[in-house]
């Protein structure tokens, strides 16, 4: 079966895949226009072309890239240093060495030149070199100066602190922060009112527990007590109502003619009145009931 047909009727189905496929093939060209340029006019050997050969050279080709780039460095940084040190001396380092061989003699030059290098600790006799030297050296004093004033200014700044602690510490040692002189005599006295307020403290609970007990037997007997007068009051009550209702009785009576028949005649007449108002009020409820 054709791969590019393959790949039509994969991509057509499914754009993800297609995409994925995309990207491999593009990695394939690099990968193969990488090995012609390293195999040149030969035949790269045949291989398995699979996703895992795939990923395997293009991290072998990103590698002999960076290596070739590297080695490209080196060769520059070579070539750059010998043809500076091929050169003759010129510029600082020539006008250095010109002062001093200009201040020497003819008989105390080699001499001068020796202890020059000793005290340099050049590893070289050459002139060059010692002409370096000494612009390393100047270049180390003006470090080493600059150093030098960095540190001034830091000890200036830690004397100013340095003073500022010692006024502080001389303002913490005056009369606003030092302890009274009674505080131990105080502190004694408030000790012993402390222990005097305790002792007391326990006879006012003492005090109060028996206290709370007489008043609960009291409250016992008062309630009893409370009990009885509310029944007696209550009965009389009772007394009154029932003495209120027979003179009430007493005073319908008194009204009443002596004559027993007459009398008689007034009650039945009173029954009749009674019993239609209590028709009338029965009928009235009727009617209420059924609205």
């Amino acid at each position: 079966m054709d791969t590019s047909s393959d790949w039509a009727a994969s991509a057509l189905f499914s754009p993800s895949k297609a995409r994925v496929q995309q990207a491999q093939a593009k990695d394939w060209a690099a990968v193969d226009a990488w090995l012609a340029k390293r195999y040149g006019a030969k035949r790269p050997p045949a291989f398995e072309k699979n996703e895992d050969t795939l990923q395997a050279l293009l991290t072998l080709a990103s590698l002999n890239d960076s290596a070739d780039e590297q080695r490209a460095q080196l060769d520059r940084i070579e070539k750059t240093t010998l043809s500076s040190l091929s050169k003759k001396p010129t510029g600082l380092a020539q006008d250095i060495l010109q002062t001093i061989l200009a201040q020497l003699s003819n008989d105390e030059s080699l001499e001068t030149y020796a202890e020059l290098i000793v005290a340099l600790e050049s590893r070289s006799t050459d002139a060059l070199e010692i002409g370096k030297d000494i612009i390393a050296l100047t270049n180390e004093d003006f470090d080493a100066k600059q150093q030098l004033i960095r540190a001034n200014a830091q000890l200036a700044a830690l004397r100013g602190e340095r003073s500022h602690l010692a006024k502080t510490l001389e303002q913490l040692r005056g009369e606003a922060f030092q302890t009274p002189s009674d505080m131990i005599d105080n502190t004694n006295s408030w000790n012993a009112s402390a222990k005097k307020l305790k002792a007391k403290i326990g006879e006012y609970d003492e005090r109060l527990a028996a206290s709370g007990s007489r008043t609960n037997a009291n409250s016992r007997t008062g309630s009893n007590g409370l009990e009885m007068v509310q029944s007696l009051t209550a009965e009389n009550e009772r007394q009154k109502a029932n003495l209120e209702k027979l003179e009430a009785q007493l005073e319908a009576l008194q009204e009443l003619p002596p004559d027993v028949k007459a009398a008689r005649g007034i009650v039945e007449r009173a029954r009749e009145e009674l019993r239609g108002l209590t028709e009338r009020r029965d009928h009235r409820f009727e009617e209420l009931a059924k609205a």
